[in-house]
């Protein structure tokens, strides 16, 4: 072979070597992003932070597919029940129902009107409610979103406190309260300091001065059974504190 066939040969796969290594780097760097990815996507997801994890529904999703929902391990339920002082959710009893039926414990929730007294609130809540098996303590929605405010805070403070002192005494059982970072500073803190919270934020870990109960993390979740997006939710606690959490409601 003469010499300057060799020398082609030798410079080819030398330079054939170089190519592959400029292309070995950025696959690495690609293939370690993708893990790095993954694995903080998988940490910073409550789902997996969090061993027990539910949803919220209301009439808005449809006619529920329960069995379908069991089958993707939701742990719990809580089931729009009313709103102010005369609507009610018109899929209520048939969730809580066929929810029960599958396995699914239950909850009630109640979507508090800024505009309406506290009582005439309470007292459809306890309408709607009547005669229903729950295996979740009720719930009172606070929330400026989609309330128009047209009374002074003080007002407002004080039906909550009606509604949460007539709930409380029909029931037997200590009002769960559902509520944001803002709303909860204004209305809720001093006012319900021995209450379980469960707090809504969607962008990161919920920052308040209190221990929440349950965290609603995601509000356009999908799910197999489910029309539309459906909120998502986490308990804070191990199976133990959640079969304990549950307990309370049988003493």
């Amino acid at each position: 072979m003469e010499l300057a066939t060799i020398r082609y040969i030798c410079t080819n796969a030398m330079n054939k070597k170089k190519l592959n290594n400029q292309w070995l780097l950025p696959v690495a760097l690609f293939i370690g992003s993708l893990a790095i990815w993954i694995i903080v996507r998988f940490i910073s997801d409550p789902h997996h932070r969090y061993l027990i994890w539910g949803i919220d529904v209301s009439a808005h999703n449809g006619k529920i597919d329960w069995e379908k929902v069991k089958e993707q391990k939701v742990d719990f339920a809580f089931i729009k029940a009313s709103e102010g002082a005369t609507l009610k959710d018109k899929s209520f009893r048939d969730n809580v129902k066929r929810a029960r039926q599958v396995g699914i414990p239950v909850g009630a929730y109640h979507f508090f009107n800024f505009n309406r007294r506290g009582i005439a609130q309470a007292q459809n809540f306890l309408k709607t409610t009547q005669g229903l098996e729950l295996d979740l303590p009720p719930v009172i929605d606070v929330e400026e979103w989609g309330n128009v405010v047209r009374r002074p805070r003080k007002q407002i403070i004080a039906d909550l406190v009606d509604f949460v002192e007539l709930v409380e005494k029909a029931t037997g059982q200590k009002v769960l309260i559902y509520t944001n970072k803002d709303t909860f500073r204004w209305y809720i803190s001093e006012t319900f300091p021995d209450h379980d919270i469960w707090i809504c934020s969607f962008d990161h870990t919920p920052k308040i001065d209190k221990q929440w109960t349950f965290w609603q993390y995601h509000h356009e979740g999908r799910l197999k059974g489910v029309q539309g997006k459906v909120d998502f939710n986490v308990f804070y606690g191990n199976t133990i504190e959640w079969k304990n959490y549950l307990n309370r409601k049988k003493r």
